[in-house]
């Protein structure tokens, strides 16, 4: 049996503004399914400790994908005016079912927001915009019709499991964020750097049994890179290792 991996999803308003949708975009799930895995939706809860529970008995893996900016008052700042307006319902509900499932060392893989998301559970900051570190680059979001290319590169840092994972030193990413690490969380370490501005691009936490993430997306681009759909084969390998 394929492990189930639960991959949380955000609320979207219907057109007529009646119904509400739980949304996943469909890269996920199919990166999931072609490294082996069983994608699971969780729709959007509260932080009830029960249901959190229950969300994570069902899954034996946990993939936290991208999204919208995670609320400052998570990481103690106010917010910029350049940060979005937070999702509270999304970021209530993630904030709490990561904290619950580095408590419980489910394995989990981070992508953009995901990495972000990990960081401050962990107990780090974030910057709230590329203008906010002077000398950031901007490729760090790319444009719609760039999003599926390419465009900038990382470093892999060497004897991390992420380097294991990929098997290379460097790799073209895209990425759409302009919100990245500031301070690391106690106990994580980078994984991947910018060569560009020394942006942070990976982190993990090597006392977790699998906690990778990465700032770029690399669901976007598994079908055409193998590096790249290895991080959601290792994330499914981990699964099918904790259900033993």
């Amino acid at each position: 049996m394929r492990p189930r991996i639960g991959i949380t999803s955000w609320l979207r308003d219907d057109s007529d503004g009646l119904e509400r949708w739980a949304a996943v975009r469909d890269t996920y799930a199919g990166a999931i399914r072609t490294a082996g895995g069983l994608p699971v939706v969780l729709p959007v809860a509260d932080g009830d400790p029960g249901v959190i529970a229950e969300y994570l008995g069902a899954v034996e893996g946990l993939l936290l994908p991208g999204g919208g900016d995670v609320a400052p008052a998570y990481y103690g700042e106010a917010r910029d005016e350049r940060c979005e307006e937070p999702d509270r319902e999304r970021d209530f509900f993630e904030i709490h079912l990561a904290r619950a499932a580095l408590e419980g060392r489910t394995p989990i893989l981070g992508i953009c927001r995901g990495l972000q998301v990990l960081n401050v559970v962990g107990g780090g900051t974030l910057y709230q915009d590329v203008a906010c570190r002077p000398g950031t680059s901007p490729q760090h979001a790319a444009s719609r019709e760039d999003r599926r290319k390419p465009i900038h590169p990382v470093h892999i840092l060497p004897g991390t499991r992420l380097h294991a994972i990929m098997g290379v030193s460097e790799s073209l990413v895209t990425s759409t964020h302009h919100q990245f690490v500031k301070d690391l969380a106690p106990g994580f370490r980078i994984t991947a750097e910018s060569p560009e501005d020394g942006a942070v691009e990976g982190i993990e936490n090597p006392a977790h049994p699998f906690l990778v993430a990465v700032q770029w997306h690399p669901e976007r681009m598994y079908q055409d890179h193998p590096e790249h759909l290895a991080l959601f084969r290792a994330l499914v390998a981990a699964a099918k290792e904790m259900r033993g």
